[in-house]
């Protein structure tokens, strides 16, 4: 069931983890690969989607969400080694498009805005943290198409923040 997957969130301040071993995302204090910080008033909700919302054999979908009352933001989450950058964002586009869709046709995040985030990170051995991978591909085709065809804002981004 839907709900058992949507945890909402009174923290001004928290992270994003990635699950281990078919688990789904899960919310840490910190040193996790996607901060939130909730700049409002209003809760913030999370929303588990690879391995909760669908089953873990589905590939093609986004690992989670957060949302409040006026944006919905997909979440795919990638630890990388920095060479294998450009295949795995290639990848981490496609399951955030595919979970738009689905979730554009179910008519779930309508009136929202929609952001969709390639969160690529590579883990630091030394004190378990992350260092984020935020660049761009030299082409912006795939920004164009998702604001183009899915009414969405594609961010290369390990960060929201509701205001």
């Amino acid at each position: 069931m839907i709900t058992d997957c949507i945890e909402s969130i009174d923290k001004k301040h928290f992270y994003i983890q990635d699950g281990v071993n078919q688990k789904p995302a899960f919310i840490v204090e910190e040193h996790g690969e996607f901060e939130v910080i909730n700049n409002t008033d209003n809760l913030v909700n999370f929303l588990q989607i690879d391995t909760c919302l669908f089953d873990s054999n589905d590939t093609t979908r986004c690992d989670c969400a957060v949302y409040n009352n006026n944006t919905f933001c997909f979440i795919e989450l990638k630890c990388i080694k920095p060479s294998a950058f450009s295949k795995n964002r290639k990848k981490a586009e496609e399951q955030l498009e595919a979970t738009i869709k689905y979730f554009n046709d179910e008519n779930i995040t309508q009136n929202k805005t929609l952001e969709a985030y390639v969160c690529s990170n590579c883990k630091i051995k030394l004190d378990d943290t992350f260092e984020p991978i935020t660049q761009r591909p030299k082409n912006r085709e795939k920004e164009l198409y998702f604001i183009s065809s899915l009414n969405t804002l594609l961010y290369y981004d390990t960060k929201k923040e509701f205001n």
